[in-house]
Formats: structure tokens, sequence, C-alpha cells
């Protein structure tokens, strides 16, 4: 100050310059302690770091604003408006920010609120010397719209940064949120101090102005966009990927299974899986009481075809012994109407939560009983983990027998599941060989011990023609194949008075009793067949069967040189006294 000039010192004007010196330094020496004590705040334990940096930075912008209005100027509509803007854009970042896998450590959240707080305390000294400066009240008005503005935009970027790491990986989502908040701190501070010294001339402002107004905008839509982007990446689920049989970093493909989903699979498409080393095809059947697979005996001809052995199996939702005795006898309809072999492996698809009750174990039994009445006695299990009653299914036929549905989402040839099981299901998203003419997915199994091979091979079915009018050995187990090429059940009259019986599994009756129709009482021999005349058994046991081979009770027979006997209410020739009649 120059006190050698003529001019009279203005007292008052001395005396308001210092109280204004005065108030400035105090201003700044508050916002200094509110902004350290602030930053000591933030160094406690919080829960998502990302969330409290964000808002904190957003609050900057609005308080930095508010406190340069006071000072420079008296437009207070416009600072209530940069005001609210900046409150919605803080709130809009941090909703961005609190993401569920948006998890950041202590460290990260120290590092954070530091630069918050340094960020404070550089815009307020700015604003201040600008508010020195004595602008234009309007100039500086519209400065600070283009400050918060441009702040505004730099957190609403920042915010959809962070959601852009967090789809691309949610392990490093803490790494990204520390960053991303930090820079956002950087660009709200370098942004601020540009606006403001750009406010000098009305040219600059209104360009300044201009700007904020298109960036305001801009920041709208892109928040909008960051919401929507964020919010379909929660809402999706890893899943299994997709892959082609012959890849040999995955399991080896012992087996495939199909059923109607797969009906425009072609002979060269089974060909394909033949060469690329697959051995089994499980086709689906039959469902429920009433549901047969229309296209599952062209697909099991086409497999055999193709020289690989087939598998069926039935998807069960049956809770009743009756139920499963009912869908036994549709799965049995489906055997035996196609004259599908005895030795072809039969699994029961047990994965429906209609199939849940404690009678799991009683219930399957059941079902296995009926196709054991007709010789289908090759059984294994299809099930999950995640199945209610795994272990109550896995009893009626053991570990070894089962075949199990578990999907990594990335199968690999290193890391094989299940291998006390029978077989492993490993991948629903699998794709035929190059060149298929089926594109869609099929399911792809691993078999461990044999199982799903333990079968008829490619000899699924019988030739009708091959067993006509004529007996068939299976094993122990002799049947009869009528006119029609089934197997008959019932007695069946042939030669000189001859009589043999077929059991409901169609297997002749042997070495066994046998009572029909009104207590009527058979035996079949060692041969098969009803035998008529006397009968020795067990300890000087006695029994006899008419010329009709039934057996005689409580009736006389004259045997060989007018030997008489009597048979008893058992069966049993008597020996010793009988009293009969009228005190005979």
């Amino acid at each position: 100050m120059n006190f050698k000039t003529h001019n009279h010192i203005n007292a008052k004007t001395t005396k308001r310059f210092k109280l204004y010196k005065s108030g400035k330094l105090w201003l700044v020496a508050g916002v200094t302690f509110c902004s350290f004590v602030g930053s000591a705040i933030i160094n406690d334990q919080i829960a998502h770091a990302d969330t409290v940096t964000v808002a904190k930075t957003a609050t900057t912008v609005t308080r930095t604003t508010v406190s340069a209005d006071s000072k420079t100027s008296n437009d207070s509509a416009s600072s209530d408006t940069v005001s609210t803007t900046a409150n919605k854009v803080a709130n809009t970042a941090s909703n961005i920010a609190h993401q569920p896998n948006s998890a950041t450590t202590n460290l990260n959240t120290s590092q954070a609120a530091t630069a918050t707080s340094s960020t404070t305390t550089k815009a307020a000294s700015s604003i201040l010397s600008q508010a020195d400066s004595e602008t234009a009240n309007s100039n500086t008005s519209q400065a600070v719209t283009a400050t918060s503005s441009a702040a505004t935009e730099a957190v609403s970027s920042a915010a959809n940064q962070t959601g852009q790491k967090v789809s691309s990986s949610n392990n490093k989502s803490h790494e990204a949120t520390a960053h991303t908040t930090s820079a956002a701190s950087g660009s709200i501070n370098q942004v601020s101090s540009t606006a403001i010294k750009s406010a000098t001339s009305t040219e600059n402002t209104n360009k300044a102005t201009s700007v904020a107004s298109n960036a305001a905008k801009h920041q709208a839509t892109t928040t909008k966009k960051a919401d929507l982007n964020l919010t379909t990446v929660t809402a999706s689920t890893p899943e299994t990927d997709v892959w082609t049989i012959g890849d040999t970093t995955r399991p080896r493909v012992d087996v495939v299974d199909v059923a109607s989903y797969q009906s425009a699979m072609t002979q060269s498409d089974y060909n394909k899986l033949k060469a690329a080393g697959v051995k089994t095809v499980i086709i689906k059947t039959t469902e429920g009481t009433g549901y047969t697979n229309p296209v599952a005996l062209a697909q099991a001809k086409m497999a055999n075809a193709a020289g690989l052995n087939v598998d069926f199996y039935h998807y069960a939702t049956f809770n009743t012994a009756d139920t499963a005795q009912m869908e036994a006898t549709n799965m049995a309809n489906f055997l035996v109407k196609n004259n599908v072999s005895k030795k072809v492996l039969l699994f029961a698809d047990m994965e429906d939560a209609k199939t849940y009750t404690v009678n799991a174990t009683a219930n399957l039994n059941t079902f296995w009983s009926v196709l054991n009445a007709l010789g289908y006695t090759n059984h294994g299990v299809y099930t999950s983990n995640t199945y209610l009653y795994r272990d109550a299914v896995i009893k009626t036929v053991g570990q070894s027998r089962v075949w199990r549905a578990q999907y990594p989402y990335t199968p690999s040839a290193n890391n094989l599941w299940n291998t006390d099981d029978g077989a492993w299901q490993f991948s629903s998203t699998a794709l035929l060989p190059s060149g298929s003419d089926y594109t869609g997915y099929i399911d792809v199994s691993i078999c461990y011990n044999g199982l799903t091979e333990d079968s008829a091979g490619t000899n699924t079915f019988s030739t009708p023609n091959e067993f006509v009018n004529q007996y068939h050995w299976e094993g122990n187990k002799l049947y009869f194949y009528g006119s029609n090429g089934q197997p008959i059940t019932g007695f069946r009259h042939y030669g000189n008075n001859k009589l043999e019986y077929y059991g409901s599994d169609h297997a002749q009756y042997r070495n066994r009793y046998l009572t029909a129709a009104n207590n009527q009482l058979y035996y079949f021999g060692s041969n098969g067949d009803a035998i008529t005349g006397l009968r020795h058994y067990a300890n000087n046991k006695l029994e006899y069967y008419g010329t009709d081979h039934i057996q005689y009770r409580n009736r006389y027979a004259t045997v060989g040189n007018n030997k008489l006997y009597y048979f008893g209410s058992n069966g049993d020739a008597i020996s010793g006294l009988r009293h009969d009649g009228n005190n005979k």
C-alpha cells in the first residue's frame, strides 16, 4: 500500500477490507479443519468403501459450490440448482457403486478418503481465491454451474467404469472401485480449477455454460445406461460352457442320452458319434403312466446300425406303490411290444420332485418287481445330488449301478467327479462333432466301470421272425414265442395231452406247483410238463394227478393192478385207518 500518495486514507474502507480478509482466513481454516475431521471419520471401518467415497466426493462439489456462491454471487436460485443437481448425481453414483460384489478393503477406504479430503481443501482454496478477484456475480454463478456439471459427469463416468469392472470380474471389483473413486476425485479437482479460471470473461462463461448444459444431459443418459448394465450383470448367473464332442480337454464321452428333443438326429449323426469314440446311447422310452417317446424305436435302431450299444430309461413321476406299478407297466408295454431283449439295461430316472416321499425305496422296488416279472432284471438308477431321496433310490441297485448327473461350469479331463458311481453325466450343453446334421445340445457322460455297456450291445431287439412258434432260452429261463413273435403267458397245451405253463414274466414253470382257478393244483416237472399219475416226494409222501393234470384231493384213485388210494384234503395219500361215513 502506497502511503506517500496525496490521497487521504479512507478509514472505513480499510477497516472493511481487514474484516473481509480476516473472515476469509477464518473460513479457509474452518473448511480445512472440517476436511481433516471428515477424513478421520471415513477411515473408520466401513462395509462398502466404494459407496462412501463416491458419495463424499459428490458432496464436496455441492459444499464448495455453496461456499463460492455465498462469497461471490447473489444468484441464489442458480446456486440451489447446482447444489440439487450435484446431490442427485451423488446419489445416483452411490447407488451404482453400491452393488453386492463391491466389497473394498480398509486400505482402499483410507486412500479414497484421503483423496477426497485433499480435493475438498484444494477446491475450497481455489474458489475463495476466485471470490477475492471480485468477478461479476453472473460470471461466477455460471462457472460454478460448469464446475458442478463437469464434476457430475466425472463421477458418473467413474461409476459406469465400476459397473464394467464388476461385469468382467467379480473377484476384482474391489480393485476397480478403489481406482475409479480416486480417478473421480482427481477429475473433480481438475475440472473445478479449470472451470473457475475460465470464468474471467463473459465469453468464456457462456462457453462454460453451454458445455455444462450438454454435460448434464450426457450424464443423465450415461447414468441410466450404467443402471441398466449393472442390473443385467447382477441378474446373470454362470452356466456350463458349450463345447464339441471330441475335445480332449474334456472328460471322455462314453455315453450320450437322447429323448424326443433330439428327434432331428440322423443316421449320419449316430455314425459320427461312433467315430468320435462314443459307445452307448441311452434313450428315453416312457414317462409317467401314459407317455411314450414316439421316436424311441427309430433312435434305437439308428444307434444299433451305427454299432452303438443301446440302453433305455423311464422318467418317473410315481409317489405310491400303485402308481409305481402303473408306470412300470407303461415301460414294459414298450419293451414287450418292440421285442426288446431281456439283456437291455433299464434306468429309472429319479429326479422329479413328484417322486419325493419317505417310501421312495419301496416304491422304486415295486417298479423293479414289475419289470423283473417280465424278465427285465438289468437295472440302474439315474439321479443327482440335489434329489431329496437320492440315497433311498440308490439303495435299490447299489452305488456301482448309479448314473449320476452333476455339471461343472467347465468340465475338465483332469478333474473327474463321482468316480465311485457307475457313470457320471457331466454336461448337458455338448455339441455333436463338426459336420453333424443335428446342431442342438446333447447330454454326455463318462462310464467308469462298464455299467452302461452291460447290456444287449447292438442286439437291442429280437427279430420277430427269429422266434415264431418256438422255444428260446435266455440264461436258465425258457420262453415260448407264439405265432406273433411274442413270448406267451399262461397254459400251453401241446402234443399228446401235454401241458406247460408260463408265468407273468413269460418264463416256463419248472419243478413247481401252480394253483389255478377254483383252487386247482398242478405240478410241473423238471421238463416243464404238468405231471399225471402218482408222484412220490419228500419222506414217503405220495400225491396223484389225473389225466387232466389236476391233483386229487379228498377222493379215491385206482392205480395199476387195482390198487386203491385215498388222497386227503392236502392232496397226500393217507396211510393207516380212515373213518368214513356211518361208523365205517
